[in-house]
């Protein structure tokens, strides 16, 4: 049987960081699949994933939650393809940042899957920054943390009390292993190499299954793919105005000048790094809260 990991964690707390950790350690070793789940109507963490170098097989789900009604039973049908085309040595899931995965013992225990796939080990990536202020305000943060076996704080080196972090993760999930990192830069090798048999998902699997799933989250998703290159002071003036609106923004910027930025943003971090190898236009999608398509796009006609 394939070891099945999940990788969860609100948006922008580094889950696509960890996955690539994990492709640059085993890339070159195992036959790696991974399913990106991304909420929005597109993908662009497959590109990221890329500049790892290693070889991987990719399937993307998208326009939702591969845990959600609307979506389950069509993503196991694809699941069960992917690993009878792909023949992976490991399966590793990054879930949206929007999921709520507490029905991962129906999606496993499904007929076309149970006799496939085990899971191995699950991690959740809280964000240092904004577990405590996002936590109580959405129901699937907390589920995220529940069923985990290992919770990665990550951006330690960028917050100061750790310790009141550690105490509401503990009273939400006892059994979890906590972890501080920076970068997601923490140890996953026992893991890979030895899955262990009894994960928290599974050994609490009768208190998760009383566990009422969240529906579909009121967050606008808004994808922006223009070939119309942007100024630098236009591209100033997209962040100052959607960086306070948007709980995350990234992709790729084609700038006027000739240049390509990565663009990442979480709640106000904003990050940017210059890119030599992207040869496509600008492609970025933004959540937040009554985003509008038309008016975020219009910034670029400016």
């Amino acid at each position: 049987m394939i070891p099945f990991y999940l990788v969860t964690g609100f948006l922008g707390s580094g889950k696509t960081t960890l996955v690539k950790r994990m492709l640059e350690e085993y890339g070159d070793q195992k036959q790696v699949g991974i399913i990106q789940n991304e909420f929005a109507p597109a993908n662009l963490d497959g590109i990221d994933l890329q500049q790892t170098g290693r070889k991987f097989k990719i399937l993307e789900i998208n326009k939702g939650s591969v845990f959600c009604v609307c979506l389950l039973s069509n993503f196991i049908e694809s699941l069960h393809e992917f690993i009878v085309q792909e023949k992976p040595d490991i399966l590793i899931l990054e879930a949206s940042g929007l999921s709520d995965p507490v029905s991962i013992g129906e999606l496993l225990d499904a007929p076309a899957l149970r006799h496939t796939l085990f899971l191995a080990h699950i991690w959740c990536v809280v964000d240092a920054l904004r577990f405590l202020q996002m936590e109580p305000k959405m129901t699937r943060i907390t589920h995220q943390v529940r069923i985990a076996d290992t919770v990665i704080i990550n951006k330690t080196d960028q917050h100061e009390d750790i310790a009141t972090l550690e105490d509401r993760i503990r009273q939400l999930n006892p059994y979890a292993q906590i972890m501080g990192a920076c970068w997601c830069d923490v140890a996953f090798q026992q893991v890979i190499e030895n899955p262990t048999t009894e994960p928290v998902a599974r050994k609490t699997s009768r208190e998760i299954a009383a566990i009422q799933a969240g529906g579909r989250p009121e967050i606008s998703s808004v994808v922006i793919r223009t070939a119309q290159a942007l100024t630098p002071e236009g591209l100033y003036r997209f962040l100052a105005e959607y960086v306070p609106r948007t709980y995350r923004i990234k992709g790729y910027v084609r700038l006027s000048d000739g240049s390509v930025k990565a663009l990442q943003t979480s709640f106000d971090r904003v990050q940017t790094t210059d890119l030599s190898d992207y040869s496509g236009n600008t492609e970025l999608i933004a959540m937040g809260d009554d985003l509008g398509t038309r008016e975020m796009r219009n910034i670029f006609k400016r």
